[in-house]
């Protein structure tokens, strides 16, 4: 990881050194400046654009797309393919409105970036200075500022269910919303690389505050109304337009509407835009927009495409509300968006002039990654040179499972462990990476590149002289990961599951065994028979628990969980109150094992029998704890 980060009026004075630095770092080819003259040509651009499209936009899975090119100042191309609408069959156009999704933290950054270029922020300054009275979770920690909430190392973590709504009114409140909803730390502020919706929103209420004006009034009135963006807004109403995409997801190889609905964390993901209307924005991130329009003076737009965290010098960094990710030798600078039925993707080439904006009506990500390594082969072509390794003699420090660690949430806690990750090592001295193909070597220390494609780093982080930590990269630049302890992991839940499963299960076997053989020998109740049909319920509530969730959770995984970004279902909610039902009726269970071996009543394979199901009774909320899956959902 980077040393402490130096203070701005340093960092502005040495801008001029921070760009070519971070492109050495991450050179991974070489290139000929004589041939890299990037496009040029309208016409020819948009015959590339044709083909690509032609030979992608179906095989990736995406209904339509938009795609606009900016180059010194200028929109080369601005385009729509395929549909916006397969139902009425309306064609996608650059006039076509659409979701960025989390490109919207690029334009929210940008604001913050307005106002500390107005001397009315101090980026370094705790963040709770300009928020009037408003409580951050653990309260007493290290300040948090707008620097690290810019950077996603503001170390709060994040929540998906319950972002979503159908009341726009109640959308743009959202002081209200974070004051209610804002999740807990899960680092020190400044350590670690933690993606959150809900810190970019904190920093959207920074602008709020100071500004005065409800957050997406000031992006109108400050953004999009000096740029001509005159068909972009964070707070559209998303009935009724009448040139608005809509969002398809996948599900058995078909097209499904996603759900639509209003964010909480607008400030995050909630910008509707155009092709067109992101022309003007790449123009304004490029230095080129006009004095009387401007985004940004010159300097602040390098502060801000400037690294300021990373967790290793020679692996990709961040700038603020956007990521490294060099290719080809070029520094791109790039923020994603992604979910609810629309894929983005933002790059940058700052010292080329150069951007593009890239979207499709479908959440699959394939196309925009595909676009990204066509458009640089093609416009800034290079010579791959292999990875060259560096002696390490451990790689094996590196291998194990690694898991998202950002949510507290019940559901997406479920969705955790279901999308853990594992490393492993190989006596070649490379790596392998289980949620992205390819070997990996190591570069530099902690620094991975991928030997079939050398434009893909991974950077990991480890404990001074101690064991590696997380990892941060690999197929996106904001895939980040921690390193789990063995009994963190997947099969080690299962194994738990299981277990719990069959005592359960068998206390209910015993249970209804002891009833029927009464019932057939017409025999009076045996001594604490009490103890035995509390047991047979507890047991049997539990498995009803074990059972439920993954059995009421099945319908919403066609479309990745999303319907459940409106709020936990009444039936879900029902089922994780089981737990906590349970845990206060096992409490008699322990004193009656206790009665049982202090008087010798039944034989001894019951008592000990009953005696295991009472402690695992017990054990159970613990477990589940541990899991974070005991509570309300």
């Amino acid at each position: 990881m980077l040393g402490p980060r130096i203070p701005l009026v340093v960092c502005a004075a040495a801008l001029l050194l921070a760009a070519p630095t971070c492109v050495t770092a991450g050179s991974r080819s070489e290139t000929n400046p004589g041939e890299a003259t990037g496009p040029g040509d309208p016409q020819e651009l948009a015959q590339f654009m044709d083909g690509f499209m032609a030979g992608h936009l179906a095989q990736l899975h995406a209904p339509g797309a938009a795609v606009v090119v900016v180059k010194d100042g200028q929109i080369l191309l601005a385009k729509g393919y395929g549909y916006a609408d397969l139902e009425q069959r309306r064609p996608f156009t650059a006039a076509t409105a659409f979701r960025v999704k989390s490109v919207s933290k690029t334009f929210t950054a940008a604001a913050v970036m307005q106002l500390s270029e107005e001397r009315r922020v101090d980026l370094r300054a705790p963040v709770r200075s300009y928020l009037n009275g408003f409580r951050l979770p653990d309260g007493n920690a290290p300040a948090i500022n707008l620097d690290q909430l810019l950077t996603q190392t503001s170390g709060i973590g994040d929540r998906a269910v319950g972002t979503l709504t159908p009341d726009r009114i109640a959308a743009a409140d959202l002081r209200t919303y974070l004051a209610a909803n804002m999740p807990p730390r899960i680092a020190s502020p400044g350590t670690v690389f933690s993606y959150t919706d809900h810190g970019i929103s904190l920093a959207g209420l920074v602008v709020e505050q100071v500004s005065g004006q409800p957050f997406a009034r000031y992006m109108h009135d400050r953004i999009f109304g000096p740029l001509g963006m005159d068909h972009s807004a964070f707070d559209p109403a998303l009935h009724g337009q009448v040139d608005r995409a809509v969002g398809y997801q996948r599900v058995g190889g078909s097209y499904r509407r996603a759900p639509v609905g209003y964010f909480h964390v607008g400030p995050a993901v909630s910008l509707v835009t155009t092709a067109a209307d992101m022309g003007q924005f790449l123009v304004a991130m490029l230095h080129r927009s006009t004095a009387e329009h401007s985004l940004l003076r010159p300097e602040t737009i390098q502060l801000m495409e400037a690294r300021h965290f990373a967790l290793q010098p020679a692996g990709p960094g961040v700038a603020y509300g956007l990521y490294e990710w060099p290719q080809n030798a070029e520094r791109v600078l790039l923020h994603g968006g992604l979910g609810h039925g629309f894929s983005s993707l933002l790059a940058l080439l700052p010292e080329r002039h150069v951007g593009f904006v890239i979207a499709t009506n479908s959440d699959e990500p394939d196309l925009r990654w595909a676009f990204l390594r066509s458009f640089i082969d093609r416009y800034y072509p290079a010579t791959h040179a292999a990875p060259k390794a560096i002696a390490d003699s451990d790689l094996g420090r590196f291998a194990g499972a690694y898991g998202d660690y950002r949510y507290e949430g019940r559901i997406e806690v479920l969705k955790e462990l279901l999308s853990q990750g594992q490393i492993t090592a190989y006596p070649d001295r490379t790596i392998s990476l289980s949620w992205t193909p390819g070997r990996w070597v190591q570069v530099a220390p902690l620094v991975f590149r991928n030997r079939d494609d050398p434009n893909k780093e991974v950077a990991f982080q480890a404990q001074a002289g101690g064991p590696v930590t997380r990892v941060l990269g690999g197929d996106h630049p904001d895939d980040g990961l921690v390193k789990l302890p063995w009994f963190s992991t997947l099969p080690f839940f299962g194994v738990g599951v299981l277990f719990f499963a069959a005592l359960f299960l068998s206390a209910c076997v015993v249970w209804l065994a002891s009833s029927v053989r009464r019932l057939r020998r017409k025999a009076g109740a045996v001594p604490f028979q009490h103890a035995m049909t509390l047991g047979g319920v507890i047991a049997l509530l539990n498995l009803v628990f074990l059972l439920g969730i993954p059995i009421l959770l099945l319908p919403y995984a066609g479309l990745n969980g999303t319907e459940l970004d409106f709020g936990v279902p009444l039936s879900i909610q029902l089922v994780f109150v089981v737990p906590l039902v349970t845990v206060v009726l096992a409490l008699p269970l322990a004193v009656t094992a206790f009665q049982l071996w202090r008087t010798r009543s039944w034989g001894l394979w019951p008592r000990a029998h009953f005696t295991v199901v009472a402690a695992g009774s017990l054990l159970f909320p613990v477990f589940l704890s541990y899991w974070k899956l005991f509570g309300l959902a």
